[in-house]
């Protein structure tokens, strides 16, 4: 904005100053011009005046006009011309105006290299018409356009101060302007990456200044809404600890050991979660998360085997196919596990008993690891899915907003398909084990 409000005001002072410097130039010009002019005719009258006075008694010979020329101090292209051709003082060249003069008319005429002044000398005893003696003074082009170029330079320093300055006080003008734009931008993109102490400081135009005020009331309530929120949900995870309290004690009245000591393990790793719900909603600002990696093959085989007890009960066939080799992921193990879960339970929610999946992971060229599950159901009715809240088979829809998320911090992202057995295939992209900025693949 700044380089535009610049640009702008150049053009401006410019057409101001050429519209300024132009008519001024030719004014100079032409005043010249009539200066010198003046001065020249201003002689020849005065030597015409003393000719006619003088040669009205003793009559105009070659000797007076010298003397007079003389008592005038010999003006230079100063001549007097008489009627048989002989020329007293600067000698001239061929000139067709001198004859109209010696018919008894005073003008100044325009030559190829300047100008000529005439005035013809009339007395009361003159010769008869066209033998009057014509004085002649003779202008130079450089005479006529004498100081011009030194007018004409120092207009061009003026113009290009005038220029100079409107460009230096645009400049000024956008940045008192730009300059509160970009501490708002600024605050936004640290607001945006989680310092949600991030605030301007009103500054600029009345209207830049109202944003910055509607900036910091905006982060200000928003604040407010993030620390209730947190604080319910870390209300919400506290009351999970009472009917977990009860799933414990009723685990313990079973009489299958294994059994018994299976699902501890589960409520033990539940309450984990709890509590590190609690420790996260409980925080003040969104903090930087530690970079973990895992091996998703090995997960993936974990959680597999998990669910595979309650698709045995349903009927349900399995495949699980798994890449020779690591696939290191940037995610921890919990959030990688609950990841998965996420994509099983739909299987296990959204289609009827008998129906199978199927799971696969493999590394692709860019060292980036892809996780497909997909299935043998329904499929999805609208790709609208992946939206948070949005479902159609009556959930809340947001299973796949908490696998997105997730991915995304992994530096990857998600794509929904059909299997080829015609229901739903979801691909899980995770991003190469080296990137460092979390942002997902376009």
């Amino acid at each position: 904005m700044r380089r535009r409000l610049a640009f702008l005001s150049l053009a401006v002072a410019s057409l101001v100053v050429v519209a300024f410097l132009f008519p001024v130039g030719i004014l100079i010009r032409n005043q010249a011009q009539t200066r010198a002019l003046s001065d020249a005719e201003r002689d020849v009258q005065s030597v015409a005046t003393a000719l006619a006075v003088v040669g009205t008694d003793e009559g105009i010979t070659p000797e007076l006009a010298a003397a007079i020329l003389t008592a005038f101090g010999n003006p230079d292209d100063l001549s007097i011309i008489f009627h048989g051709g002989e020329v007293v003082g600067s000698p001239i060249g061929s000139s067709e105006n001198i004859g109209q003069a010696q018919s008894g008319a005073a003008f100044t005429a325009r030559t190829d290299d300047g100008a000529e002044i005439l005035v013809p000398v009339l007395t009361a005893d003159a010769p008869i018409q066209g033998d009057t003696v014509v004085v002649r003074a003779f202008v130079s082009y450089d005479v006529l356009s004498e100081g011009v170029v030194l007018a004409w330079v120092m207009l061009l320093g003026l113009g290009a101060f005038l220029i100079v300055v409107a460009i230096v006080a645009a400049d000024g003008l956008g940045r008192t302007v730009v300059r509160p734009v970009i501490e708002l931008s600024e605050a936004a993109r640290r607001w945006g990456q989680g310092d949600l102490d991030a605030r301007v400081e009103p500054a600029g135009p009345r209207e830049i200044a109202e944003v910055g005020e509607a900036f910091n009331a905006l982060a200000g309530r928003l604040d407010k809404l993030l620390a209730a929120e947190r604080e319910s949900v870390a209300d919400l995870s506290h009351r999970l600890r009472t009917p977990l309290t009860a799933l414990r004690l009723a685990v313990e009245t079973l009489s299958d050991p294994t059994e018994a000591t299976s699902l501890s393990k589960d409520i033990d790793e539940l309450e984990r979660q709890i509590d590190e719900m609690i420790q996260r909603a409980r925080r003040n600002s969104v903090e930087e998360r530690s970079v973990e990696s895992v091996d998703l093959g090995a997960v993936v085989t974990h959680r597999a085997g998990f669910w595979q007890v309650l698709a045995d009960e349903q009927g349900r066939p399995t495949a699980i196919s798994i890449d020779a080799g690591e696939h290191p992921v940037l995610l921890a193990r919990a959030e990688l596990g609950v990841l998965i879960d996420v994509l099983l339970e739909n299987v296990f929610a959204h289609t009827p008993s008998g129906v199978g999946y199927r799971l696969s992971v493999r590394s692709q060229g860019d060292g980036s690891s892809v996780l497909t599950v997909s299935d043998a159901g329904p499929g999805f009715g609208a790709l609208s899915v992946i939206e948070r809240g949005a479902s159609g088979a009556g959930s809340t829809g947001l299973g796949l907003d908490i696998v997105v998320r997730t991915v995304e911090r992994a530096g990857g992202g998600i794509r929904l398909g059909t299997s080829t057995d015609g229901g739903a295939e979801i691909a899980v992209v995770f991003g190469p084990l080296d990137r460092s900025d979390g942002a997902p693949d376009d």
